[in-house]
């Protein structure tokens, strides 16, 4: 691995803006060391070594029980974060200073006291050490590991996308920090590049388990420190289940971890919103644009991708089961993960890629007219924002309105797709032509045909396969079914019958789909794209097509 060239400050700070700060710690340059003199004065317990109030913005310049603060590093949501010298053991160490404005509150000091006690159970060479936790004159710090090197994200605006064999190194050195945590009974709760350090000797760190859950807290659930109605995390990275505000267990950390994996390969994160309501969507629907796709080479190994893609899995039952597993899967010999890459992205189908289309296709509505949407079927909900809510009488929670018991109907066909493919349940893809019957119109029948297909889609991934044959066979039985959704419902009806073992109704499908395929190919450019946008190419070979059909 590259060795970093620039160095940073921990985890968990936000960066002081260089040219709109006072000067180089973020103040007004009355309380810092600028020169090596004041230093030497400082440590001697000369007249630059003094307290401040605790209502001065800066510590830069002053005692702190037994630490000399010598710069200003960065703010956090919680605290001000310091380089300083141990005057004790002589070393340097950064220190995690709780705001003035925050630490005469209970709960924030709770808070900030637990990242303490679940950090400090932590001894491993891929997690920041933390050495000492303490209180002086009404300021509660943390003292920790000093890391001389940058965090992800500094590296990715910097260098954009890493290379595969740091994104191997990257992976196997956060797994093996999540996998002692887990040993411990701990839950980060919060891997994004900005948590993850790289140091100059090229040594991942995780820092930052500031929102880290204690396995026997009483509150197995939730962040119980938190204001109401608040979830904790960045919803950029967040799993589909913390966005919903249900358990949490060391799988989410593994979602999160893919979520860094990709943004790191790719350049640029699985999903973007312009609000943390989009995002919330999106974690719990969409399905990101592949990989290598999106970075736009061959670079990545298929292992190393279809490693990714399972870290990404909505259901946290289908992704690895632990950090140890993950460490398995990447140690294993070349030969086997190849072999291991091959089955996780088999077994994914082409449910994942026909999601796709449906995504893309709500994207291209709009931003806007999203944004109105989504407003329309969640009240305002703060998630991961540093605010508390408002009002929080008998407000329901995310998960029960991205999941109510009975489908809305919507003012259009088409927000009632956008419903089902929010919910992507049974009951969501039937409500479209339950409530916009397709005889109606044909812009009904249209989304009538897309919500039947994605229904066969949810059919075959819980292994229903006879409902899903079902399914295709009433679409194709309609004579106004556009031509295009006849090409992927023969699809869809060949994988049901094989799942069947029906090989009569498996060859029929076949050949319907070759003549429908064949016309298409010569009069209807768009059917064929997007056809090869749903089906894969290793699909495409089972079906009797070449790859490059």
């Amino acid at each position: 691995m590259s060795e970093p060239d620039q160095p940073s400050r921990p985890v968990g700070s936000e960066p002081i803006d260089a040219q709109t700060a006072p000067d180089a710690d973020g103040v007004d340059g009355a309380n810092r060391l600028d020169t090596p003199a004041d230093a030497e004065n400082a440590s001697a317990g000369g007249a630059n070594a003094h307290t401040i109030p605790l209502s001065t913005a800066s510590l830069v310049g002053s005692r702190l029980a037994g630490y000399l603060v010598l710069s200003r590093l960065g703010r956090g949501g919680m605290a001000d974060v310091y380089a300083a010298r141990d005057l004790n053991l002589e070393r340097d160490v950064a220190i995690k200073v709780l705001r003035p404005d925050l630490s005469r509150d209970r709960d924030y000091i709770a808070r900030f006291r637990r990242e303490a006690k679940a950090a400090a159970k932590l001894n491993h060479p891929n997690i920041v050490q933390i050495y000492e936790v303490g209180e002086d004159a009404a300021r509660y710090y943390i003292a920790q590991e000093l890391i001389s090197g940058q965090n992800l994200r500094e590296y990715l605006e910097r260098n954009g996308a890493i290379a595969a064999d740091q994104a191997i190194e990257i992976l196997y050195g956060v797994a093996s920090a999540l996998d002692a945590a887990a040993i411990e009974g701990i839950t980060h709760r919060d891997i994004k590049p900005e948590n993850v350090m790289w140091s100059k000797s090229g040594t991942v760190k995780v820092a930052d388990f500031g929102l880290a859950r204690l396995g026997n807290d009483s509150d197995g659930s939730r962040a119980d420190l938190t204001q109401a109605g608040l979830t904790l995390g960045t919803p950029r990275y967040m799993s589909p289940e913390q966005v919903q505000g249900q358990p949490v267990d060391p799988r989410s950390d593994l979602y999160s971890l893919g979520v860094t994996m990709y943004h790191l390969l790719a350049g640029r994160p699985p999903f973007e919103a312009d609000d943390p309501l989009a995002l919330a969507f999106a974690h719990v629907n969409e399905t990101p644009k592949p990989l290598e796709r999106v970075r736009g080479n061959n670079e990545i190994p298929e292992w190393l991708i279809a490693i990714v893609a399972k870290l990404l899995r909505k259901d946290p039952n289908q992704r690895f089961q632990s950090a140890a597993e993950l460490l398995d899967a990447l140690t294993g010999d070349a030969t086997q993960r190849i072999s291991n890459a091959r089955r996780l992205t088999g077994a994914a189908t082409a449910t994942a890629r026909l999601q796709r289309v449906a995504d893309e296709e709500k994207r291209n509505r709009g931003r806007r007219r999203r944004k109105a949407i989504a407003l329309s079927l969640i009240p305002i909900v703060c998630i991961g924002l540093g605010v508390a809510v408002a009002s929080q009488a008998k407000r329901p929670n995310v998960a029960d309105l991205l999941r109510p018991d009975k489908v809305p109907q919507r003012g259009s066909v088409e927000e009632q797709y956008l419903e089902a493919v929010q919910r992507d349940d049974e009951s969501g893809w039937k409500a479209v032509e339950l409530y916009y019957p397709p005889g109606d119109s044909a812009v009904n029948q249209a989304y009538a045909s897309k919500a039947a297909l994605q229904l066969a889609r949810l059919y075959l991934q819980q292994d229903r396969a006879r409902e899903a044959d079902a399914t295709m066979a009433r679409l194709l039985a309609g004579e106004t079914i556009d031509r295009k959704y006849r090409l992927i419902a023969l699809a869809r009806r060949v994988q049901a019958a094989e799942n069947l073992g029906d090989v009569g109704k498996t060859e029929e499908a076949k050949r319907q789909l070759h003549a429908l395929y064949s016309d298409l190919k010569s009069s209807n450019s768009d059917a064929i794209e997007l056809f090869r946008s749903v089906v894969s190419p290793s699909e495409r070979l089972e079906l009797g097509l070449t790859p490059d059909e």
